[in-house]
């Protein structure tokens, strides 16, 4: 199969070159609008435009600024090809309401980038949780911190710390509980930089999430973390309790009797969730090709966004927000 790939950046290089060592993709078509950005994905074949990159793609994957998804995601729809998209669709929801509306009536598939449904610890999880080998699923807990914060110029467009980084953890967790979110409870602050809040953001966060029937998360944020980029999940449950990024790499230092100094800390995403990029494109080729389903189909995108508009709305009251009061 041809793959088209919008976008060479940081994400967009990692999963292009993720379907170039695929062997069931016989060639991966690369537009960038920055000269010379696609040309550093090795055996992908360079394009100029994003129509010489649909021209006989069977598939089209999107990883371009968070501005351009719905045209590009529309066009793709257009040339009726299955499509990934990376999140959000958009940073507005009747904007993501619509687009999803117009790729189902369409009639092609449309995967969302949340990568961690394919990591190998959190699909463990969540297998953990149906199996009912948890048990009862009482908490979970996320921090998501990063290990340096993003150049000021990404700010404008990328929305909050809510829309941008913890929209992941507004997909995985209800997906690992699950259970919908019923209400959102954010607080921030801003302690890392000044420039979150010449933008009208924070860079360092806490939020409750409730789940229908009474369960709870917990989700710590923050834009820069001395030792390393630090992901980790748990979940507790009435007969086990389990977490997923919790290794010789996590950038946490213990200082008990025995404890650890962590060995090569993570420095950045792509590092801790290779194995997660590496599976979300496998999945999505075998989507492509008819041989596995939709493992995180265009709704996805709705609802984490429904969740970081709510945090969004939290953190401007401080008051917790019922996520049923979001609507585009």
């Amino acid at each position: 199969m041809q793959i088209a790939v919008f976008g060479a950046g940081r994400i967009g290089a990692v999963l292009a070159a993720e379907l170039v060592a695929d062997a069931s993709v016989a060639g991966v078509r690369l537009h960038d609008p920055v000269d010379g950005r696609a040309a550093s994905v090795a055996g992908a074949v360079t394009v100029r435009s994003i129509d010489d990159a649909l021209d006989g793609a069977d598939a089209v994957v999107i990883a371009t600024p968070t501005a351009d998804h719905p045209d590009h995601v529309r066009r793709a729809a257009a040339a009726g090809v299955p499509i990934y998209c990376e999140k959000p669709i958009s940073l507005d929801l009747a904007t993501t309401e619509a687009v999803v509306a117009e790729v189902r009536a369409a009639g092609v598939e449309l995967q969302v980038g949340f990568q961690r449904r394919f990591e190998p610890g959190f699909v463990e999880m969540r297998r953990l949780v149906e199996s009912g080998e948890l048990g009862d699923v009482y908490l979970l807990r996320a921090a998501s911190h990063d290990h340096v914060p993003p150049h000021e110029s990404y700010l404008p467009t990328a929305g909050s710390i809510f829309r941008d980084m913890h929209i992941h953890d507004f997909d995985a967790l209800p997906w690992l509980c699950g259970r919908r979110v019923v209400q959102v409870h954010a607080q921030g602050s801003v302690l890392v930089d000044d420039m979150f809040a010449r933008h009208g953001d924070v860079d360092t966060t806490a939020v409750v999430l409730t789940f229908e029937g009474g369960p709870l998360a917990v989700i710590t944020g923050a834009r820069a973390d001395a030792l390393g980029y630090d992901h980790r999940t748990e979940v507790f449950g009435s007969a086990d309790s389990v977490c997923a990024g919790l290794g010789p790499r996590t950038p946490m230092r213990s200082v008990d009797a025995g404890g650890w100094t962590p060995t090569d800390p993570y420095a950045s995403f792509p590092e801790r969730f290779a194995e997660a990029y590496r599976a979300e494109m496998a999945a999505f080729v075998d989507l492509v090709a008819g041989r596995g389903p939709n493992r995180c189909p265009g709704e996805t995108a709705v609802e984490a966004l429904r969740l970081a508009i709510a945090a969004d709305r939290s953190l401007a009251t401080g008051l917790p927000v019922d996520v049923a009061d979001v609507t585009g």
